[in-house]
Formats: C-alpha cells, structure tokens, sequence
C-alpha cells in the first residue's frame, strides 16, 4: 500500500520567515510513492503508521534572540519536534537548526497535515530542507 514512501523538499533561495511563521517548502527534490504528499508548505502524510522526519535550515537573523523550530502534527506540537539556536549578533551569524523526530499516524488518524514553524524571532533563510519516510 504504501511501502517505500518517501519526500524530500528543499527552499534553496533565501526566504524571510517571521517569528510564529511557517517554513516555506517550494521544491520537491525526491518523492515516491503515495503517502506522501506535498501541500504548499507542508506535508500531508494519508497512510496510518510511522514517518521518519528530518528538518535543516541555515539563516542568519535581523536581530538578536532564540531561533526555535517546532515540528508540528495537524497544527499541535510534536512531542520532542523541536531544536533552538540563539543569536548573540543580529544580521551576521550565519546559524543552522536540525533535527529529527519520529511521528505515529494513528489508523484512525489519516490523513494529517506536517509544517515545521519558527516559533523564535523573524529569520532569513538560506537553505530549507525537510525529508519524511514512511517506515511502518
């Protein structure tokens, strides 16, 4: 049904996204299978069972503060979906956020929506990357 079922999406432009913001997808790199769907900057995962998550960003920030990214399921956090960097010097700090988490589609629960938000101040984004995998 849905073995193998994998996306990668990158934004490999600079992007601005503002603190509470959601990170923009804009380009399906890798996607096969369909369980795995792309909806403007987020994934749609439409099969029960568990997904594999990876999130990297690089950015810089127009001023000083925490970067946060939180993973979320059908706009509620992920339990252990997130990951901080602080800027100590606005605009010149070129820093990256990544993580991973795995996330369960309950058999009742499909499909669900995934968005990874910057929680922390406004950044500029120079590179964007999430992948999700079905595993089971």
């Amino acid at each position: 049904m849905c073995n193998n079922s994998l996306i990668y999406l990158t934004t490999p432009s600079t992007a601005t996204v503002t603190a509470d913001g959601v990170l923009p997808l804009t380009t399906i790199v890798r996607r096969r299978g369909q369980s795995i769907q792309q909806s403007n900057d987020s994934v749609v995962l439409g099969a029960p069972g568990y997904y594999h998550v990876t999130v990297n960003a690089t950015f810089t920030a127009p001023v000083a503060g925490d970067v946060t990214f939180e993973l979320r399921q059908d706009n509620l956090p992920v339990s252990g979906g997130t990951a901080t960097q602080t800027i100590a010097t606005a605009e010149t700090e070129v820093r990256s956020i990544s993580f991973e988490s795995t996330i369960r589609v309950p058999c009742c629960g499909a499909p669900v929506t995934l968005s990874v938000v910057n929680t922390g101040v406004a950044i500029t984004t120079s590179n964007i990357s999430l992948a999700v995998e079905y595993l089971d």
